[in-house]
């Protein structure tokens, strides 16, 4: 159950520096949206919330940030198989 809940609180913390840098960048023009890049999530995640994360995850949540605000996330890497 605690991890459960740690678990929500973990993503959400993620989304919503995802979602805030996707925001601001928007701010300036539509088209910066698209240059967030994963390093700015994984440093702003640390930098507000001490959490490590790697550019897989940093993908992960910058791509759902992108779709949620109504841009395409087609340019971000397909993932390795």
């Amino acid at each position: 159950m605690i991890e459960k809940l740690r678990a929500r609180k973990r993503h959400a913390r993620l989304m919503k520096v995802a979602t805030d840098l996707v925001r601001d960048a928007s701010v300036i023009s539509s088209e910066d949206a698209g240059r967030v890049t994963t390093a700015q999530v994984a440093c702003l995640a640390f930098a507000r919330y001490e959490m490590r994360i790697d550019d897989t995850e940093a993908a992960d949540y910058l791509a759902a940030a992108l779709v949620s605000r109504g841009y395409s996330s087609d340019h971000r890497p397909a993932p390795a198989v």
